[in-house]
């Protein structure tokens, strides 16, 4: 299939856009929600296991999906389903709807992502250029976008407002800029001919790729799902200001994603998960510990110490997911749409274990314990690179 590159890439980075509005939107009013439904830690890291239904769900079924569809009408089918999922959210009364809201939300959400993946494969094979990590560059600068915007109407506008509103205008959008998208289907001939089993080389990249999204992702959904209530509760942070960490993080995944297609073309994948994993868990732990502890004597340093390191853990984690899909989009003889679902069914159990995690550690102890798993897995995933094969490298 022949992409109309100049078509088609910039509505692409449109639609990444607007995805990233859609979580930003949703990640800046956690704080107001929680309190609106008298949700203690614990009760929120549960609610947020709607999100790894969806997720279950979405993986489950959406190689299929493409394969028979094609990802186009995936696409178009993801734009009806998440405003129903954001609508319960927004006007949910209890926690209960929260979690029904979260489950169709994240499956509308992968229906949109997968297929944009897809299409962004084909692109870097079409043109021999690396797009991923520049397209998900688009993805955080619109969630930067929703936390600076958002951060004004905490206090003004009532957070299920908020988001109806953001459910509507992304809704229109996306499906209009999805129409134009080009439609890839696979070869239902050639995939019958090379199943791709658990156990085997090809099997062994899907279940790295897929561990280390598991790290990357978690990592990265404990810095956003909790950076503005650990910043609130912890350091007594008000208004406004709580959500600098998340618009901090969000900077420091948008330059390196705009850097990361750069590197990971000239360097691979593998180096740059190491240097980031490793790297970016050090200095987002260093920053926080400094932060808790300067506190009490200064608040304003402490402040500014915890955004250097939300946003040195932005760095680290923004590449991450775009390098381990492109390591496995590198590996000869593999199918996108079956490998793709598969690691992302790998991946969902940090969304199954992880935010609850952190809600019990949290009611247990303190919210600085909780957070110390999201920096443990940054650092996973950065060890997880020894298993990144540079010769799966086409």
């Amino acid at each position: 299939m022949t992409i109309n590159l100049k078509n088609v890439i910039p509505r692409i980075r449109l639609n990444f856009f607007f995805m990233g509005v859609l979580l930003g939107a949703w990640s800046t009013r956690i704080p107001e929600l929680k309190t609106a439904l008298d949700m203690s830690d614990q009760t929120l890291g549960k609610v947020l296991i709607g999100s790894a239904c969806g997720a279950l769900v979405s993986t489950r079924i959406i190689g299929k999906m493409i394969r028979e569809l094609g990802t186009k009408k995936v696409f178009n089918l993801g734009t009806v389903v998440f405003p129903v999922g954001y609508f319960f959210i927004a006007l949910s009364p209890n926690t209960f709807g929260v979690f029904i809201g979260l489950v169709f939300f994240v499956i509308g959400y992968f229906f949109l992502d997968n297929p944009l993946t897809i299409i962004t494969q084909e692109i870097e094979a079409q043109s021999d250029r690396k797009y991923l990590s520049g397209f998900h560059a688009f993805w955080s600068i619109g969630t930067l976008s929703a936390a600076f915007f958002g951060s004004f109407l905490i206090g003004r506008v009532d957070y299920s407002l908020h988001l109806a509103g953001v459910a509507v205008l992304s809704f229109i959008v996306l499906f209009i800029s999805g129409r134009a998208l080009e439609s890839k289907k696979p070869d239902n001939e050639n995939i019958e001919k090379a199943p791709l089993p658990w156990i085997g080389p090809l099997g062994f990249a899907v279940i790295v790729a897929g561990l280390g999204m598991l790290a990357s992702n978690s990592a990265e959904f404990g810095a956003t799902d909790w950076s503005a209530i650990f910043l609130r509760d912890v350091l007594s942070i008000t208004g406004q200001l709580y959500v600098g960490a998340y618009m901090a993080f969000e900077a420091g995944m948008i330059l390196s994603r705009l850097l990361g297609d750069k590197y990971i073309h000239r360097y691979g994948p593998q180096k740059v998960i190491r240097v980031c994993g490793y790297f970016g868990s050090f200095l987002w732990l260093s920053c926080m510990l400094l932060s808790v502890n300067l506190n009490s004597s200064s608040k304003p340093i402490s402040y500014v110490v915890i955004l250097v390191g939300y946003f040195c853990a932005g760095c680290g984690v923004g590449p991450l997911f775009p390098a381990f899909l492109t390591y496995l989009g590198n590996v000869p003889g593999i199918e996108m749409g079956v490998a793709l679902s598969r690691a992302l069914f790998i991946a969902l159990l940090g969304f199954a274990v992880v935010p609850a995690l952190i809600g019990t550690i949290s009611d247990a102890t303190s919210l600085t314990f909780g957070m110390l798993l999201p920096i443990a897995l940054l650092a996973v995933a950065g060890f997880i690179s020894r298993f990144v094969r540079s010769e799966a490298k086409l």
